[in-house]
């Protein structure tokens, strides 16, 4: 009874010392508009989304969106959706939605501008390594106007993640006209912290907590 007492104690310790030694982890993907205003137009009566893929870099909420938008009068949101299928090259999947923002108002910019909004709450995590999609939509939204996007080279920035841009011609924005291009849309998506990932350090005094444990049970066996 006291030995067991002693394992059982042995191993709070042990994961105690892990979760005080644990850090958060979070992320941003950004891709910057490298090749300045590129993609046009995005509106709510043309070219209904836009959509680019990116590898979580962390697990995690969606805290943020956005892109880098010049002219405007249309409503838009900014969204990530999952990989149809399951495959990183099969496409975004609209009915799979990870994040989202309001509706962004129609404002007018005379430049280059990044514009983001706060993701709504009560989503799904992403899941680190896994590709989602980013998508600037004005899918049942009104206004008038278009919006030019900033472009970014494919791989650059220091992410190499093999990216592709799609777009979507459909009013529902469900069937993607372009799909597969190498070059793509600048947008920024901020990951907040998900589970505690364990220091190297705390993952070794685990380690060896549980060959204490082992070793422990070993002598009662005797």
């Amino acid at each position: 009874m006291r030995l067991t007492h002693q394992i059982s104690k042995l191993v709070g310790l042990t994961l105690l010392a892990a979760g005080a030694h644990s850090v958060s982890v979070a992320s941003t993907i950004t891709k910057t508009p490298d090749l300045g205003p590129y993609w046009t137009p995005l509106s709510s009566n043309g070219t209904y989304v836009y959509a680019n893929s990116f590898v979580a870099g962390s697990s995690g909420g969606v805290q943020s969106l956005g892109t880098w938008l010049i002219h405007g009068g249309s409503d838009l949101r900014f969204q990530v959706y999952g990989s149809l299928g399951g495959n990183p090259t099969g496409g975004p999947d609209t009915a799979h939605v990870y994040a989202s923002t309001n509706t962004i108002g129609g404002q007018i910019y005379g430049g280059l501008t990044y514009v983001d909004g706060g993701a709504i709450s009560n989503f799904e995590d992403l899941v680190a390594g896994s590709t989602y999609w980013f998508a600037a939509s004005t899918v049942g939204l009104g206004g008038n106007g278009y919006y030019t996007l900033g472009g970014h080279t494919q791989n650059s920035g220091g992410i190499t993640d093999n990216g592709t841009f799609w777009f979507s011609n459909d009013i529902a924005g469900l069937t993607f006209d372009g799909r597969s291009i190498p070059q793509e849309i600048a947008f920024s998506v901020d990951i907040g912290s998900g589970t505690a990932v364990p220091e190297p350090a705390s993952i070794a005094l685990i380690g060896f907590g549980l060959l204490g444990v082992v070793a422990a049970r070993r002598k009662l066996g005797k």
